[in-house]
């Protein structure tokens, strides 16, 4: 209670927007964005004026070093993974148990793959005639 006589109390702002509804608050976002828009695009020359544009020799110089950096950083970069991959085949990483989808059966498993399409009534027809 004490405390409570020291404090002001607390004043509301006045809103000094007359445009309160749905309307008014529509326009007044196109009228701060139209601002910022275009105060962007002032900025935007104006930096665009300070700018020191690089002359002809200037410009084919620096596309040939960044081309030359391109290639060069290819071929690091094949090197390094033709030298991994020649690796993992030394230490076996690649030793062929995991085969691709278009690789041909070996001959055993094209047995395999017979004896497992023909179904049970190839088994059963062996039993039949042999029983």
């Amino acid at each position: 209670m004490m405390a409570d006589k020291g404090k002001k109390p607390k004043q509301k702002m006045a809103t000094t927007n007359r445009n309160t509804g749905a309307v008014g608050k529509t326009v007044s976002f196109f009228a701060r964005t139209g601002k910022r828009l275009k105060n962007f695009f002032v900025s935007l020359k104006a930096e665009l004026k300070r700018v020191i544009w690089p002359d002809r020799k200037r410009l084919i110089q620096s596309t040939a070093t960044v081309l030359a950096i391109c290639v060069i950083v290819g071929i690091i970069l094949f090197i390094v993974d033709s030298l991994i991959g020649g690796l993992l085949n030394l230490v076996g990483f690649y030793d062929g148990s995991s085969r691709s989808p278009t690789a041909a059966p070996t001959p055993s498993e094209t047995s395999t793959i017979a004896e497992t399409t023909a179904g049970p009534s190839a088994e059963a027809s062996e039993t039949t005639s042999a029983g």
